[in-house]
């Protein structure tokens, strides 16, 4: 194949009837879906296969796969309709006097402070900038991130720990560990890690950052872990067993801000020697960001500002 030559040759129709076949495992039904006939979406078939000079689909009685060539243009075809699809998105919003739109994915740690935070400040800086938050694990967000489904991503990630993203970091994020202020421990003058290891914690699920650091935690100290009978990543679970118990969450201290201002929750004076990533914002490096994208980015900025200034005191 001419590299030349399929820059001059291919077509998005053809691209978009790739990609509508993948997603729809047949040929027939990805006529169906963009509204042409089967002989003409067979011809459209052929003709790229000609222009790359190999099979891209192999089509039996139960469908139509990709070959491994054609997952490959595949995903490159994805990436290329997702963007002609924000474009069209972006212009739409602008002749409707809007000015863009995000699609932001979220870690549970940065949906208590730091998304809503920048989210008011956005409201106020660039009114007409849309933005739809989409909350998940660290490896389901990138992967869509890599998919092109989105736009950011905020949560914990070491800089330069994937080469196929850029990592900004943001702010290093105190855990601490929080009660209600009737639990016995408050009670305590001095206190220690083994005692609070001896009421019930609630913990993240075996995969998630701080569930990691905290069983690298015990091992370091040789300490027995707590015993826990829940686990999450729901800060309103989290919430109301806390308030509602004696068990112990160990938290970022943004995450329960307002019930410990409120006086309902307290935090245990025990230094947690914690090795976690920093909140950071998560981009995918071929992409170049629209200025939508630049605009949330530096919300999300000025968000973590204040955010930090809670963390020293």
């Amino acid at each position: 194949m001419n590299l030349g030559s399929f820059q001059r040759q291919v077509h998005l129709r053809q691209l978009r009837l790739l990609v509508t076949i993948a997603e729809q495992g047949s040929l027939a039904r990805a006529a169906d879906a963009l509204h042409i006939t089967q002989p003409a979406a067979t011809k459209t078939l052929r003709q790229l296969e000609e222009i790359i000079g190999d099979s891209l689909v192999e089509r039996g009685a139960g469908g139509s796969v990709l070959t491994p060539l054609g997952h490959v243009l595949y995903q490159r075809a994805q990436s290329i309709m997702t963007e002609i699809r924000e474009a069209e998105e972006e212009m739409g919003l602008w002749h409707a006097g809007g000015a863009g739109h995000v699609t932001l994915g979220a870690m549970p740690v940065s949906t208590p402070a730091l998304i809503p935070k920048a989210l008011l400040l956005l409201a106020k800086e660039a009114p007409r900038v849309t933005v739809r938050v989409i909350e998940g694990s660290s490896n389901t967000l990138l992967e869509k991130l890599g998919q092109g489904e989105l736009d950011l991503v905020t949560g914990r990630f070491w800089k330069g720990e994937d080469p196929s993203v850029i990592t900004e970091e943001l702010y290093e994020s105190a855990f601490k560990l929080h009660t209600r202020t009737t639990h016995p421990l408050t009670q305590k003058q001095t206190l220690t890690l083994e005692e609070a290891c001896s009421y019930p914690w609630l913990m993240p699920p075996p995969g998630a950052h701080i569930r990691s650091a905290l069983d690298d935690m015990f091992r370091g100290l040789h300490l027995k872990p707590p015993t826990h009978q829940v686990e999450s990543t729901s800060y309103q679970v989290f919430r109301n067993l806390v308030l509602n118990s004696d068990v112990i969450a160990p938290l970022p201290i943004e995450a329960l801000l307002e019930e410990v201002q409120a006086g309902r929750m307290t935090y245990i004076p025990i230094h947690l020697p914690l090795r976690l990533p920093p909140i950071s914002i998560v981009r995918h490096s071929k992409r170049v960001p629209s200025p939508a994208m630049l605009t949330v980015m530096q919300q999300l900025r000025e968000a973590s500002k204040k955010i930090g200034d809670i963390e020293k005191t």
